[in-house]
């Protein structure tokens, strides 16, 4: 974005102002395979030289915005009230992102879909360029849109990918949130997408996620803690590399600032080898840039202290689409998974 064109972007908005089965491979990178109860891949091996090139851990800032917002119906004023808000809040993240150089990532379900299709009229878009505000985070603001999915109320990944379509911002294969749980596996489901799945709302559309992220259990009461990239196997053996599979898992690891710094010391300290590539995904939900003085808050304890841990070469910002294709580039496409056994927690 050109200077005159940024200084216009924030202007137009002023007003509404996260491996290593330590197996990489089996075991190659040099670190211990799993064993019950313990963490994977700490077996301490040679610190890395200071003239060695060290990678930085790959981090996604993301914000999910589930199906039950905005609340109530589409046709009531506290409604369309609930949404005028949020976009602003939206948007004003966008820019503090834009500021510090950060990727930030945006995922939405369907109902915050339709609400757009419905609200953003002449007088909304009058704020943004003209453009419905997905498309001015995405194509002014650099911010990155893929589908999010409870696969709740008759709307499935491939509806919500299609309402994106409808909106000008598709485009993506990236699963925004999905259950990892072998004992529910009524629930577990993730490898329906190894091939085109059909619509709901929309049955004549068909879409293919392949890049996970979240690899949650209900209510998150279990989530895994594993960082890298890698391709499961099968559903009771998600942390089994597959190279053949046609799906890659992104780690969300511990989403906090000290796991961050735990990742990234690993590498220095030669307990990861700097072929493997270790994640982290940050999750800025909305309440948090609803909140009175949220967007602040956000802003000192999670955007600022990332971009310190950048400015020294420890994190790099990326979006889910992006990080896929650093490690297919970058790092072979070699699967490395870090993970802290539940016992180990």
């Amino acid at each position: 974005m050109s200077g005159r064109v940024e200084r216009r972007a924030l202007a137009g908005i002023a007003l509404v102002t996260v491996l290593v089965i330590a197996a990489c491979g089996g075991g190659t990178d040099g670190t211990a395979p799993t064993s019950p109860g313990t963490p994977t891949g700490t077996v301490p091996t040679t610190p890395v030289p200071a003239t060695t090139s060290v990678p930085p851990v790959h981090v996604v800032l993301f914000t999910h915005i589930e199906d039950n917002t905005p609340s109530g119906l589409l046709s009531a004023a506290t409604t369309r009230a609930q949404y005028v808000n949020l976009r602003a809040r939206l948007l004003e993240m966008a820019v503090l992102a834009r500021r510090f150089d950060a990727r930030w990532t945006l995922q939405p379900d369907w109902k915050f879909l339709l609400a757009a299709l419905e609200y953003e009229d002449a007088g909304l878009r009058a704020s943004t360029g003209n453009l419905n505000v997905l498309r001015f985070l995405r194509d002014s603001l650099a911010t990155a849109i893929d589908a999010h999915s409870h696969e709740g109320s008759g709307y499935n990944y491939t509806d919500v990918a299609h309402l994106l379509d409808s909106l000008g911002v598709g485009g993506t294969t990236v699963i925004g949130g999905h259950i990892w749980d072998p004992a529910l596996p009524q629930f577990s489901q993730w490898d329906r997408f190894r091939v085109p799945l059909r619509g709901q709302q929309f049955p004549s559309v068909l879409w293919r996620g392949d890049i996970l992220m979240g690899s949650g259990t209900p209510n998150h009461v279990n989530d895994p803690i594993v960082s890298g990239v890698w391709r499961p196997k099968d559903r009771n053996s998600y942390f089994e590399d597959d190279p053949a599979g046609n799906i890659a898992v992104v780690g969300a690891w511990r989403s906090d600032i000290p796991g961050i710094i735990e990742l990234a010391a690993r590498y220095r300290s030669g307990q990861t080898a700097t072929t493997c590539m270790l994640t982290g995904s940050m999750h800025i939900t909305p309440s948090m840039l609803t909140a009175a003085g949220g967007l602040a808050e956000v802003e000192n304890t999670v955007v600022k202290p990332l971009s310190a841990l950048r400015e020294s070469g420890q994190v790099k910002f990326t979006d889910f689409t992006a990080l896929v294709a650093t490690w297919k580039a970058d790092f072979g496409a070699r699967a490395c998974i870090y993970r802290v056994s539940p016992a180990a927690r």
